[in-house]
């Protein structure tokens, strides 16, 4: 396939935040202490990663020789990985149209405990990706972080991030938070996206929490700390109404493949079926749900459930995302786009949904 046919709109890639980028956008007290060379400046790059923090006790390269059959690495460009020179590449020299970008440090901004520097760093981060990646180039969709810390503040800065940055809408973080996002606790932040017919993502990234928090190895890890918080949240949302209460408001589920999906329709068909006097019942059936229009649910190349799942629900609520440049690499991005077109799963209107049109529709309503 030429590059010149763009037949992908990744839903779920990822910018690499660059400190020295950002500190031009940051409040005056935290640049200082970020990038001072004497004082806490000088032992920052010793204790923290990030000024997000570190993500959890896992993600870390593991000591030793790299294996042997290790393939190089193939990014898109030779530009710092994950900046907007390296996607402008990635977009250059591929299938893809375009791509939604979420973060990397950021991930963990659920973990923040002060409320005021959140909101801070979150408006910081905003202005950030708005004018390095968005005004960079169009085909760069970077999605708002938001201080969840403070609702009423993250419905500040998500009506801003929208009405005035222009971005699509917010990313949630999926773990970090004290309370569960479905609680009403932060349906302020749900009254705005409401209003403002915007998207939101809910994105894996810490395991802290999850009930694996012994867990000494990332493999294990791994396999559950994604697909299992985005369970939590879609359960929740229909459960405790947030859909019903709040219908022109959009989800994304990123990061945690389709599979999981199987379990929730299994699971919830069987207490419709049983209907506990004592539980409370969704106004719709689940599957109801995800049909709307308003879910989107990525997947990374031709997840082997696609199938069976399109069979139950449909194929709009599926979408590829490439994860570039997190778990894959240039080539390997591109590789899963020619196992969604080989598929003998998916039928040739469904593999264009897949790659294409349902993530363009869902996020940007064209």
């Amino acid at each position: 396939m030429s590059s010149s046919q763009k037949t992908v709109f990744d839903s779920d890639g990822h910018l690499i935040e660059s400190l020295q980028d950002m500190a031009p956008y940051l409040p005056k007290t935290i640049r200082a202490a970020v990038t001072e060379k004497s004082g806490i400046g000088a032992i920052l790059p010793f204790s923290i990663s990030s000024i997000f923090g570190t993500l959890d006790g896992l993600h870390f390269v593991l000591p030793g020789d790299p294996p042997k059959d290790a393939k190089p690495r193939i990014n898109a460009s030779s530009h710092r990985m994950g900046s907007a020179e390296d996607w402008i590449a990635f977009l250059d020299k591929s299938v893809t149209a375009a791509s939604v970008l979420y973060p990397t440090e950021a991930l963990s901004v659920g973990k923040l405990r002060d409320p005021s520097y959140a909101t801070a760093i979150c408006r910081a981060y905003n202005d950030y990706v708005h004018d390095c990646y968005k005004r960079r180039d169009k085909r760069l969709h970077a999605m708002a972080i938001l201080p969840m810390q403070s609702p009423q503040e993250a419905a500040k800065e998500l009506r801003r991030a929208v009405r005035e940055l222009g971005l699509l809408g917010a990313m949630l973080p999926a773990t970090g938070l004290p309370l569960h996002l479905g609680h009403d606790y932060y349906w302020p932040v749900y009254e705005e996206a409401d209003k403002l017919g915007c998207v939101l993502a809910i994105h894996g990234g810490s395991n802290n929490g999850l009930g694996m928090d012994s867990y000494g190895k990332l493999g294990p890890s791994h396999v559950l700390h994604h697909p299992v918080p985005l369970m939590y949240t879609l359960v929740s949302y229909v459960y405790d109404g947030i859909f019903d209460r709040f219908p022109s408001m959009r989800v994304a589920f990123l990061e945690g493949g389709a599979a999981w999906l199987a379990l929730l329709l299994d699971r919830t068909a069987r207490d419709a079926e049983v209907g506990l006097p004592y539980m409370n019942v969704p106004k719709k059936a689940f599957a109801d749900y995800l049909t709307s229009g308003n879910v989107l649910i990525g997947c990374e190349g031709v997840d082997p459930s696609l199938g069976y799942l399109a069979s139950r629900v449909g194929i709009e609520p599926f979408s590829y995302s490439t994860d570039y440049p997190h778990e894959v690499d240039f080539e390997h991005a591109m590789h899963e786009v020619e196992e969604t077109l080989e598929s003998k799963d998916l039928t040739d209107a469904q593999k264009a949904a897949v790659l294409d049109t349902n993530a363009r529709r869902f996020y940007t309503r064209s």
